[in-house]
């Protein structure tokens, strides 16, 4: 039912109320924008017959476009922008006021969209002071736009406005919540990339998947020669001859300079435009920030105009910030690879270096044989011995232990080493040679570290061994006229530690079949999650295996200590040293 003209019955304003009112409701109840438009046309026949209706929504730009129409080929709206003053719904948002013509035909600013059409009403929808849009309506008479049908519109117009505002606020809360969903599913999916070419690339599918471009470029910047790089690009077509741009050159070089994302609708018409693509027409870069630092930029580029809006820039704004950071752990995780790789390469040299200082092989003569057996905990280990071929059936031998494991105890090894090595051969006693080394570490060594370490002297011809130990875990002595295995019970302080310290010499008479063994507590301190190796069960199987030659009997030793390990690590670094007597 439209409103019809003033009657005696009824005031003009109660009629107009009485017909709004049932209207006004079924509009405000409406928040789908997709539903909203098609309920307002619906209600306005309730007003007026008419025969074309638009409802104009104004842009960003100023212009106005139709959101929704009636009675016109769709052809036609696909195409309408209208300025303000243009027509006479531009007239209408120009000025903000109500413009009704009866003939259209006088009026030079009626765009004819339809034919038919007589009279036309154009109202600005406005709401807080802001042009909304416009309601335009178009009849074939001017007498249904009777002075009861105009000023009923013009009420419902604020009603109008406040509803359509309301619906694209639903809409865009609506979008950004399922923006906020899409960023969180990217965001974890990008976080868990390391490769940074493979992040690359899967980063431009993800753009792809919430804007379609036709030409996009990811840059990452150069910090040293600040310059962006080309590192990705998709459809850019022939491969550019300028990969690098300088910062605050062209639009992705200011974007990046600033840290601000730069929309061009016609690049043509903008100076801070490379031409490196011919093709382009519009183009909207975003920069990737991180922490307030720049790391790269995206740049999306077309061949048409105004392209790309500011929900293009919200959402790859928001975007970028997540990419930044996965970027930025990529580089990091790479480093980290190229650190570790490095690493890896020093500590081979390290270890081939270490071994180089261990003796090439195990000495032998007619009255003795040796073995040895090396494993240290980490890449490189802390422990040390030595044999010293020191002449008229002499041999000198060294086991120690430097507090610590890896690098640090390794250098330390090396000096202590190297300081034994240097007495070994001025013919000192043991104790004596304990004493001398211990100076010379505690004078030149570092503060906490410290050594322990036994020594000792086979003199073959003079049938007997003397050693001295600083610390170390007492060595092993199989009597083969017993037939038992017993600690050789011989203490000290550790070199290093203490500048004053002394030591005493043990002396033992050698026998054929006898079997010596010097240990670190690598061995005797090995645990496989429940207990210790111990030194008991190490005295038992040189016991058991001591008829062996001494090659054999260290490799059982060892052998029963893996067994006993069952696959776990070391917790220490390991040694051990078997002499047998001929």
């Amino acid at each position: 039912m439209s409103v019809s003209p003033p009657s005696r019955k009824l005031p003009l304003e109660a009629r107009i109320l009485e017909e709004l009112l049932p209207i006004v409701g079924e509009v405000n109840s409406v928040l789908d924008p997709e539903a909203l438009f098609p309920t307002i046309a619906r209600e306005l026949r309730r007003i007026i017959d008419y025969r074309i209706l638009d409802i104009f929504v104004s842009q960003p730009d100023g212009s106005l476009v139709p959101a929704y129409y009636v009675g016109y080929d769709p052809g036609v709206a696909a195409g309408l922008r209208l300025k303000p003053g243009e027509g006479i719904v531009g007239a209408a948002a120009a000025s903000r006021e109500t413009v009704f013509v009866e003939d259209v035909s006088r009026d030079p600013r009626f765009l004819a969209l339809a034919p038919g059409v007589v009279s036309e009403l154009a109202i600005p929808l406005v709401h807080r002071d802001r042009l909304v849009g416009v309601l335009n309506i178009e009849g074939p008479s001017p007498k249904a736009f009777h002075p009861g049908a105009r000023t009923a519109l013009q009420v419902l117009a604020g009603h109008l406005a406040v509803a359509i505002e309301n619906a694209q606020f639903h809409r865009e809360t609506r979008w950004y919540a399922g923006l906020l969903a899409t960023l969180y599913d990217i965001g974890k999916e990008t976080a868990s990339i390391l490769d940074l070419d493979q992040l690359l690339h899967r980063v431009a599918d993800v753009v792809k998947r919430v804007i379609d471009y036709e030409m996009f470029g990811i840059y990452l910047l150069d910090e040293e020669r600040r310059e962006l790089v080309l590192r990705k690009s998709v459809s850019y077509g022939s491969i550019l001859e300028k990969t690098a741009i300088q910062l605050g050159e062209g639009l992705t070089g200011i974007a990046a300079q600033t840290k601000e994302p730069i929309l061009v609708s016609d690049v043509r018409q903008d100076k801070r435009y490379l031409a490196l693509i011919p093709e382009t027409r519009s183009e909207l870069v975003v920069p990737l920030v991180t922490k307030d630092r720049v790391v790269g930029v995206f740049d999306l580029e077309s061949s048409e105009l105004d392209r790309f809006n500011e929900e293009h820039v919200k959402v790859l704004t928001a975007l970028a910030g997540q990419v930044a950071v996965a970027i930025e752990n990529a580089r990091l995780y790479a480093e980290l690879v190229r650190r570790e790789m490095r690493l890896n390469r020093e500590l081979s040299i390290a270890r081939d270096v270490q071994h180089g200082l261990f003796p090439e092989d195990d000495p032998a003569g007619p009255a003795f044989e040796t073995s040895s057996h090396f494993r240290p905990a980490l890449e490189l280990g802390g422990d040390l011995y030595d044999f010293y071929d020191i002449g008229e059936q002499v041999l000198g031998v060294t086991v120690g232990d430097v507090a610590g494991k890896g690098v640090p105890a390794a250098l330390y090894a090396a000096f202590a080493s190297g300081t034994v090595r240097a007495r070994a051969f001025e013919r000192h006693l043991p104790a004596d040679l304990l004493y001398r080394a211990n100076r010379t570490l505690r004078r030149r060594g570092i503060e906490g570290f410290f050594c322990t370490l036994a020594f000792a002297l086979f003199d073959f011809q003079a049938g007997r061994v003397q050693m001295a130990n600083s610390g170390l875990p007492y060595p092993l002595h199989f009597e083969v006229r017993t037939g038992r295995c017993k600690p050789l019970e011989i203490g000290g302080l550790p070199l290093g530690a203490f500048g004053d310290a002394t030591y005493e010499d043990l002396t033992v008479e050698l026998r054929s079949g006898d079997v010596f063994v010097f240990l670190s507590d690598g061995v005797s301190e090995a645990w496989n999650g429940e207990e210790e190796y111990g030194a008991r069960r190490l005295q038992e199987q040189a016991e058991l295996h001591a008829g062996l030659s001494a090659p054999l009997l260290g490799d059982q030793l060892i052998a029963d200590l893996d067994r006993f390990l069952a696959g776990r690590p070391l917790r220490d670094d390991l040694t051990l040293v078997v002499v047998k007597i001929r």
